[in-house]
């Protein structure tokens, strides 16, 4: 890959980052009113906005003048112009290729660290005797945890039947069960992917941190749900857990840095299923929204806005319409009707020496008959003259003058 693809490729990176750093400030701010309002489960599931608004910014701009883009003034779109601005043009090609190595480094860095952490968690498990989904491992403090991403295990200590009563241990298992059901560990494999990523923002790490302690919440509330009389079974059951032996990227684990007073405290809430219903209707909605906002504030802030006054002359009839367009939009001139209407396309494109370049596309009955092209200067008239073999004829004489936004 050259210099400049490597300067092309960092503009996306950054709309990304900044996307997925407005969502994680959102959902930070929001996590706990959520939590209150909703139950821990939708306050969980609104950490997919975070790649959700990652992956929006990261596709291709709308058209301008397309519907589903923004049309605000640029100083009314300060998100908008911050993320469009981040062009190709915007980065000399030489540094741009130094800051993607850099930001390429410390990704491969951070994967690497987190791979020696996973693998150094595994070996603490010991030799594992597994029965069906459960896995017994050698050590006491190994476990309770969910193991794996596509085939996951339940991982528990060697003195798991004596250490808990067997109430218990069903409500263990039935902890880490509802983690697989719930694909928690490839959750957890997105969240090490985005935090690699984006090694550099603090943002993604207090995220990845806040949201391990919301899935393990959602757990909790879902297993209380289904057994809404073993409260004090559970809450001596996370008692009885040590610490588990180090912090496992991957894994979800019973007890590890997560708050345990916090779980404990919200063992006593039950939330409605109309209130989950409600906040996750509301989530969903929040982070389409989200998703839309970050793709669309892709759309090139409007350029300069133009005043175009035409003297037409058409078949012996005139008119003087003005059009009123910005810089790279399409302004669209008709007269007359049938198979004797002529239709204009009008761009224009301001240049370097103060003149402005009008591109057109001429169509008389609906077929194009040419394509011409004026440079003018402000204030100062330039004329498109076509005649047709049937003596059809287009005059047009264009004054451009730049209107205040």
């Amino acid at each position: 890959m050259m210099a400049s693809d490597f300067a092309a490729l960092l503009p996306v990176l950054l709309r990304a980052s900044a996307a997925f750093s407005v969502a994680a400030i959102a959902v930070i701010a929001l996590r706990l009113p959520l939590r209150r309002s909703f139950g821990p489960g939708v306050a969980y599931a609104a950490w997919l906005a975070l790649p959700l608004c990652a992956l929006a910014a990261m596709l291709p701009a709308a058209p301008a003048g397309s519907p589903l883009a923004l049309h605000a003034a640029p100083s009314a779109r300060p998100l908008a112009g911050a993320l469009s601005g981040l062009t190709p043009t915007s980065t000399p090609t030489e540094l741009g290729g130094v800051v993607l190595l850099v930001w390429l480094a410390g990704a491969l860095y951070t994967a690497a660290r987190q791979t020696g952490q996973q693998r150094a968690y595994l070996r603490g498990l010991g030799q594992l005797d597994r029965h069906g989904d459960i896995a017994y491992a050698d050590a006491a403090h190994a476990g309770p945890a969910l193991v794996g991403l596509w085939r996951p295990m339940v991982v528990v200590p060697v003195d798991f039947e004596r250490r808990y009563s067997l109430q218990e241990r069903e409500l263990i298992l039935a902890h880490e069960r509802a983690h697989a059901s719930r694909r928690d560990p490839l959750a957890n494999a997105a969240a090490a992917v985005l935090r690699c990523l984006n090694w550099f923002n603090p943002l993604a790490h207090i995220a990845e941190r806040l949201m391990r302690v919301d899935q393990e919440l959602a757990c909790d509330a879902e297993v209380i749900r289904r057994h809404p009389d073993r409260r004090r079974s559970y809450a001596n059951a996370m008692l009885k857990t040590q610490l588990s032996a180090g912090d496992a990227p991957l894994a979800c684990q019973w007890q590890s840095t997560h708050p345990l007073k916090e779980r404990i405290m919200n063992l006593n809430r039950t939330t409605p299923y109309a209130l989950r219903l409600t906040g996750r209707l509301l989530i969903a909605s929040a982070m389409a929204a989200g998703s839309w906002a970050a793709w669309a504030a892709q759309q090139t802030p409007a350029g300069p806005l133009y005043d175009v006054a035409v003297k037409l002359e058409v078949g012996g009839a005139s008119s003087t319409p003005h059009l009123h367009t910005h810089a790279g939009e399409t302004a669209t001139l008709r007269s007359g009707d049938g198979a004797q209407q002529w239709e204009t396309r009008l761009t224009l494109k301001p240049t370097d020496n103060g003149k402005v370049f009008i591109s057109s596309s001429v169509k008389h009955g609906g077929k194009e008959v040419g394509k011409p092209g004026l440079l003018v200067a402000l204030g100062e008239p330039g004329k498109v003259k076509i005649e047709l073999d049937d003596k059809s004829r287009l005059e047009m004489q264009l004054t451009v003058t730049q209107l205040p936004q």
